[in-house]
């Protein structure tokens, strides 16, 4: 399971109407989190902004501004603290910074994302070709501070820039990429000094060092404007002693976890040209994090749908598949696939912090190219088993105020209109499918003749 990304916010402060337009701060430079917090940990990000055509080849305008439209991502774990991004722009010649808020998207996030729209119609136009316009996108904290997007651009005065010709930040695919494969992690070191893993840290998997900087500023040394100072992650992988150093100064550097880890032990250091050397270390003990091994067995996944609120879990088999339809939709109270887990010594026994030692997720394939992993709740412990519970009115294609991305065809009798969308699950990079490659489908089901989805769906 996917620990908090977010210990500092504690939730959602009020922003203004979607689509406002007001004088704001300009973003504070050399944050130091009491404030303002530089995100280098995917938390936000800027997907890309660019100029929208009229129709006729040329460029949409408001008065005499272009119209630019683009989308911000936040980590689905920024997202469940209730949290949306704002973006600040400053154009041209006037220095004044001004602050625009952000609405859902209805395109497809990446995965492990939640996707927004951002509109800025009130910046530079054809008139002043010549001029540039400074973008921040950032979250407003709930303890007054904002945190930043500095993931494609780690100096502190690294704003993104849309200048001539293009007047554009282009997409890049490979700036907070979703991680490849079941078993990446992402050890984070926050800047108050709290430190935790964010994905499935295991033997032959991916492993990122995501380090804020803050946490050893002691050497921190520029002239020139070129760093003369650098801070190196060193991890030890245990029980082979492999050992390996990487910069994590201006990145988040992924290094590759070795087939028989069993443990990583990690420190850092900072050194400059100028003789300063200091460690960030545990106070000389090291931060240690266990590697999560995929459990013995993974099995008995059923699927309920019913009315009866008295047990979570039972019905029939997920090799048999489920059909969702539009009784279960206004009327069931259950609508779950449950799945059990057994790992001697681990699930044999109540456990409070068993969601620590097992990744339990659901990877459901939203659309024909791409699959989106959810988390899976821990349910009970049943015998030696544990056993997890997913919701699928959580991601029901039919949902209120949604546009199905799997295609929709007409059922047999012409009646209503389907969509099926296919499954499988991880537990700690092991996988649970009907055989190798495998997944298992559900059938959704729907009346026809939806009025919102007619209105704004393809």
């Amino acid at each position: 399971m996917r620990l908090a990304l977010f210990a500092l916010l504690a939730g959602c402060v009020a922003s203004p109407a979607p689509d406002t337009d007001s004088t704001s701060q300009a973003p504070l430079v050399g944050v130091n989190g009491s404030s303002d917090q530089a995100d280098h940990s995917c938390n936000i990000v800027l997907r890309g902004l660019e100029r929208s055509g009229n129709g006729t080849g040329g460029y949409a305008t408001n008065g005499t501004s272009w119209i630019w439209t683009g989308a911000i991502e936040i980590s689905n774990a920024a997202a469940t603290e209730g949290l949306a991004p704002s973006a600040l722009y400053q154009a041209g010649s006037d220095p004044t910074w001004h602050e625009v808020t952000t609405l859902p998207s209805s395109q497809t996030a990446t995965p492990g994302y939640t996707r927004f729209d951002l509109k800025l119609d009130h910046a530079i136009g054809p008139a002043t070709a010549t001029g540039s316009v400074q973008v921040v996108p950032f979250i407003h904290l709930a303890q007054g501070g904002r945190l930043f997007d500095h993931n494609r651009n780690p100096a502190d005065t690294a704003n993104y820039l849309m200048a001539s010709p293009d007047f554009a930040i282009w997409q890049d695919p490979t700036v907070c990429a979703p991680a490849v494969g079941p078993t990446h992690a992402n050890f984070v070191f926050d800047a108050n000094f709290t430190q935790h893993r964010d994905g499935v840290f295991a033997p032959g998997g991916q492993l990122s060092i995501v380090y804020a900087t803050s946490r050893l500023a002691q050497c921190k040394a520029v002239q020139g404007g070129l760093p003369q100072y650098d801070i190196t992650a060193w991890v030890k992988f245990l029980p082979g002693n492999q050992l390996v150093g990487i910069s994590v100064r201006d990145s988040a550097p992924t290094i590759a976890v070795p087939s028989d880890a069993r443990q990583a032990q990690v420190w850092f250091e900072t050194t400059s040209v100028y003789g300063c050397h200091a460690f960030d270390s545990n106070y000389g003990n090291n931060y240690s994090f266990d590697a999560m091994l995929a459990p013995q067995w993974i099995g008995n996944g059923t699927t309920l749908l019913t009315r009866d609120s008295s047990a979570k879990c039972g019905g029939g088999s997920v090799t048999s598949g489920f059909t969702y339809d539009t009784w279960v939709r206004q009327r069931a109270v259950i609508t779950n696939t449950c799945i059990e887990v057994y790992q001697p010594g681990m699930t044999d026994h109540p456990d409070p912090d068993l969601w620590q030692k097992l990744d339990v997720e659901m990877h459901v394939q939203v659309s024909p190219t791409v699959w989106q992993s959810y988390p899976i709740a821990f349910d009970s412990n049943v015998g030696n088993n544990a056993r997890f519970a997913f919701d699928w009115r959580n991601v029901d294609p039919f949902r209120a105020y949604n546009c199905p991305q799997t295609p929709v065809s007409p059922t047999s009798d012409g009646m209503y209109v389907q969509t099926q969308l296919e499954y499988y699950v991880t537990v700690n990079g092991g996988e649970y499918r009907p055989e190798p490659g495998a997944a298992f489908a559900g059938t959704f089901v729907d009346y026809p003749n939806d009025a919102w989805r007619a209105a704004n769906c393809n």
